[in-house]
């Protein structure tokens, strides 16, 4: 049962009672309303509150001692029913809606219901045994009589402790002989408008009824979020839609007693009746991504300030959001804390909160993110997740603080390789890039540079992985020298970008098109000061400053990448039948791992590779060329820890690209690849296998 009590700060506490009617902090439902009439009863204790120190009408509560959120602002689903004297529930309850149809066999028993229940809990970790008390059937069918077998009452009561079951709709119950009902359970029907809509369906919900002014009454569903901690600091924020009908969201703004921000999670149940492929999929959202009603920092107090409110959501979340994925969180650029190895290992780059988000949380299902440079693949390199940066277009960029426009894409951080593939596919369905090829390239492209010095179990792990593609599908390996190969074009052809020029015309770009109207902006507002935006922007907008570019500069750039993409991209090739004529392969970032947290943990030769010789690191490259980057985890070695004192193990992971625009056939690439188990998930936690 739900009981309220008055509280001296004109809020209402109220307690769901299982075990004990004794009322204690952690088992509280806390009403953080000064209207209270939306939980009056004849049957509860009430008293006039005064003033309220909150208007937003939220509920935390504990089930089966776990915490629980839900908004009650506006109901998923509002339903009338006819009568009130036989509906007989308490004014606001959990409870859990159970479908059912008729089966072939006529009627309805445990050998039904009891796979059912057993499904719901293997697939959502929201729902717990405390939200059975209450069960609500519901037929399929508003045509059809369901007959309902005594056993389905006997074994909600043995397994769960139900306490009260209603049936919504024609049912018909089967006792075993006449007259024999069951005492110890109260059970009711009611005949409502109720009905499956997109948004409400099988699963917990939060119920509450009222009686209505002349007959009959109402009863509305709200949805029930499970309160996750973020104990590795990865985001910004926790938000969840107030379902106002314009897709608006709202922060939730609440810490465990840790400190740690609690996340809410809905129901995967309940997700499987929205709509789209990606129904039910929880994604984590970068802090540089607008979505309507939440900040957006892009990982400054300075930028977030001047931004002021956001009333548009990008295009690309909408997207994802649409298809049925679900927004828990926006995750920081910076300084989050890594679930690998020591647990002080960097998470790297801008899109560190998203990478060290999925690689922690199993509730947590993907995290879309940016890349310009290695904002993705770096991080999945270092953590061992999938990781991508598409071909240049691929995805408006609208609603996204940008970083360097000429290579700023959007993508994803995700375990699952299968999951990967269908996340984009959606993601970039409508794009140039989806088209089908009926064959792989048949070269795999290995720069030879670094691989001799590879340590010799990292170097077999590799050749391993090359040999088991190469002899699975039939390629063939191509080394390369690319030190030689570059030193010879660069040598003819000194108008082709290089790594120093990548980073000067994004440092100019950036100060030119971003950072020039933060700093005017905050200095405007505060006696001219410039503002604190960290050390590497502040010496980068600083140099920039004095030495601003012109559109004349900006053009000669932009035809020395013209030039590199040119020659890099001839490399690799075009088909027609397989889109790219080579998959470019190598390991991923080995120069940068192990990578600790602190700078000063951090020694050249403690990496898997000291000394890199190829001129051309991947994620440059890519990004100049605009060619499709993707990183994928193939094992696991050990290194000795400066923190930890012990073996750990780091992820070792490759580097696959293409031609541009051949994402599609990369992504199926990858899917083969994961089929014949070269490729697999990976796990949260210390280790990724």
């Amino acid at each position: 049962m739900l009981k309220l009590f008055p509280s001296a700060h004109g809020l209402l506490f109220i307690a769901y009672l299982t075990t004990s009617t004794a009322v204690s902090h952690e088992g509280q439902i806390i009403v953080q309303s000064g209207n209270s009439d939306i939980f009056d009863s004849p049957t509860l204790f009430h008293q006039d509150h005064g003033t309220a120190i909150s208007h937003e009408k939220k509920l935390f509560y504990d089930i089966d001692d776990i915490q629980y959120f839900t908004p009650y602002d506006h109901p998923i689903h509002t339903s009338n029913i006819d009568q009130t004297s036989e509906f007989g529930v308490d004014n606001c309850q959990p409870v859990v809606i159970i479908p059912i149809s008729i089966p072939v066999e006529g009627i309805f028993t445990i050998q039904h219901l009891k796979p059912m229940v057993e499904r719901y809990f293997s697939i959502d970790d929201v729902l717990t045994a405390g939200f059975f008390k209450h069960v609500m059937f519901y037929g399929e069918s508003n045509e059809e009589e369901i007959p309902v077998e005594m056993s389905v009452l006997v074994y909600l009561m043995r397994q769960f402790k139900t306490e009260q079951i209603t049936f919504n709709g024609k049912f018909t119950l089967n006792l075993p002989a006449p007259g024999i009902g069951l005492p110890s359970i109260s059970i009711h029907k009611i005949s409502s408008s109720f009905s499956k809509t997109r948004e409400l369906g099988q699963g917990p919900y939060l119920m509450r009824y009222q009686d209505g002014v002349d007959f009959g009454g109402e009863i509305e569903f709200y949805p029930v979020f499970k309160l996750y901690s973020d104990y590795y600091k990865t985001f910004v924020n926790g938000i969840y839609p107030i379902r106002d009908g314009n897709e608006t969201y709202k922060t939730l703004n609440k810490v465990d007693k840790y400190g740690n921000l609690l996340i809410p999670v809905p129901s995967r149940l309940c997700s499987e009746n929205l709509d789209g492929p990606l129904r039910g999929d929880r994604m984590a959202v970068k802090d540089i991504y607008d979505i309507k009603g939440i900040p957006t920092s892009a990982g400054s107090r300075v930028f977030e300030a001047l931004r002021g409110d956001v009333n548009v959501t990008a295009s690309s979340v909408l997207k994802l959001d649409r298809e049925g994925s679900v927004i828990v969180g926006k995750v920081k650029t910076t300084a989050p804390f890594s679930p690998r190895a020591d647990q002080y290992q960097s998470c790297s780059y801008s899109s560190s909160g998203s990478a060290c988000a999925v690689a922690a949380y199993d509730w947590l299902d993907f995290a879309i993110a940016t890349d310009s440079g290695g904002s993705i693949r770096g991080p999945a390199g270092i953590l061992g997740l999938y990781g991508n940066k598409p071909t240049r277009g691929l995805i408006s960029m609208d609603g996204i603080t940008p970083s360097f426009n000429w290579t700023d894409t959007p993508g994803i951080l995700i375990r699952s390789p299968w999951k990967l593939k269908k996340v984009l596919e959606v993601w970039y369905g409508n794009s140039q890039a989806n088209r089908r090829f009926n064959h792989l390239p048949k070269t795999l492209l290995v720069p030879t540079d670094d691989l001799g010095d590879l340590r010799h179990d990292i170097k077999k792990m590799v050749y391993n992985f090359l040999y088991d593609t190469e002899r699975t599908f039939g390629m063939k390996v191509k080394m390369i020298n690319q030190t030689d190969n570059y030193q010879h074009v660069h040598r003819n052809n000194k108008n082709m970008m290089t790594l120093r020029d990548f980073h000067r015309v994004n440092d100019a770009w950036s100060w030119k098109y971003l950072g020039k109207s933060i700093v005017e902006g905050y200095q405007h507002l505060n006696q001219g000061r410039f503002p604190p935006v960290g050390t590497n922007y502040m010496n980068s907008w600083k140099k920039s400053r004095e030495n601003p570019w012109s559109n004349e500069d900006f053009v000669i750039m932009k035809n020395k990448q013209i030039v590199f993409s040119t020659w890099f991209n001839s490399i690799i090739g075009r088909d027609e039948e397989t889109c790219s004529k080579s998959v470019y392969i190598e390991p991923m970032g080995l120069e940068y791992i192990p990578s600790y947290r602190e700078s000063k943990l951090n020694y050249k030769n403690q990496t898997f590779l000291p000394y890199r010789k190829s001129p051309l690191y991947p994620t440059i490259s890519a990004s100049i060329s605009g060619a499709p980057h993707y990183v994928v985890p193939i094992g696991q070695v050990s290194f000795k820890s400066t923190v930890s004192d012990k073996e750990e193990m780091q992820t070792i992971s490759m580097s696959l690209m293409t031609y541009p625009g051949c994402d599609f056939m990369l992504l199926d690439f990858i899917n083969k690849l994961a089929q014949v188990g070269i490729l697999q998930e990976v796990k949260t936690g210390r280790t990724a296998f």
